[in-house]
């Protein structure tokens, strides 16, 4: 768990497989494939909920670092604008 403390956004991204993003409100919000198990899900809600602050931080410092340059009226399409980052997908 050494690990949690020093990234929790990669350890959420890499290990837990879910999808780490801030919402309009600037609150850290998690995604989850189907294929989550609910243990994994209150795994990941916890790391979350304990390592807010940084997390908001990684994740703020990550847009500005990824802020497109190609105005936001070019042609993009939603799943574009709504998908931000990458989502690993879950092994059967």
């Amino acid at each position: 768990m050494t690990e949690v403390g020093r990234d929790p956004l990669h350890y959420l991204e890499d290990r837990l497989c879910c999808r780490v993003y801030l919402d309009r409100g600037g609150n850290v919000q998690l995604g989850f494939s189907k294929r989550h198990g609910l243990e994994d899900m209150m795994t990941a809600h916890g790391i979350a909920r304990s390592n807010a602050g940084v997390l908001r931080a990684q994740l703020r410092q990550d847009q500005e670092v990824a802020a497109p340059a190609v105005p936001d009226d070019a042609t993009t399409t939603l799943l574009e604008k709504s998908t931000p980052g990458a989502f690993c997908p879950l092994r059967p």
